[in-house]
């Protein structure tokens, strides 16, 4: 959700996989049980689904394309999308691939953004060059955030 146009709601301890078993509640109750301090601090995998909300966060909160830009399909299969938004003299442009394979992947930016154009992609860190309307990216990740950083 932290990926979709407008408002974003992320309920308490979603970013940590809080369990929403609690013994004997009933319904909604289930959605107040305890935070879970102790996984987040000692459990690997915990960690690893804190860490990937909070890249998800981050890209959101330093990019008003995201929730507030113009949705564009770059390509429907593996989802690849540009979200840009401009007001004034402010200019923001984003794209950003989902289910994507593990590893070296090519994805279309089109005339989003330049040939020779640096990109960041905020979910792993590394740099690509645009060439020719295209970036080759090799991350071990399903899922691409570049920036024009």
């Amino acid at each position: 959700l932290l990926l979709c146009p407008g408002a974003s709601q992320v309920y308490y301890g979603d970013e940590s996989a809080r369990p929403l078993i609690v013994e004997g509640a009933n319904g909604d109750a289930n959605l107040r049980s305890l935070m879970n301090w102790e996984e987040i601090s000692t459990d690997a995998k915990t960690q690893e689904i804190l860490a990937h909300w909070q890249k998800l966060g981050k890209f959101r909160s330093n990019h008003p394309a995201v929730g507030a830009g113009k949705h564009k399909m770059l390509s429907e299969k593996p989802y690849v999308f540009m979200r840009s938004y401009s007001k004034g003299d402010f200019s923001d442009k984003v794209i950003v691939g989902l289910d994507l394979v593990e590893g070296e992947k090519e994805l279309t930016v089109g005339n989003i953004f330049k040939d020779g154009n640096v990109l960041t992609d905020a979910y792993s860190g590394v740099k690509v060059e645009v060439k020719k309307g295209k970036v080759l990216i090799n991350t071990p990740y399903k899922i691409v955030l570049l920036e024009n950083k």
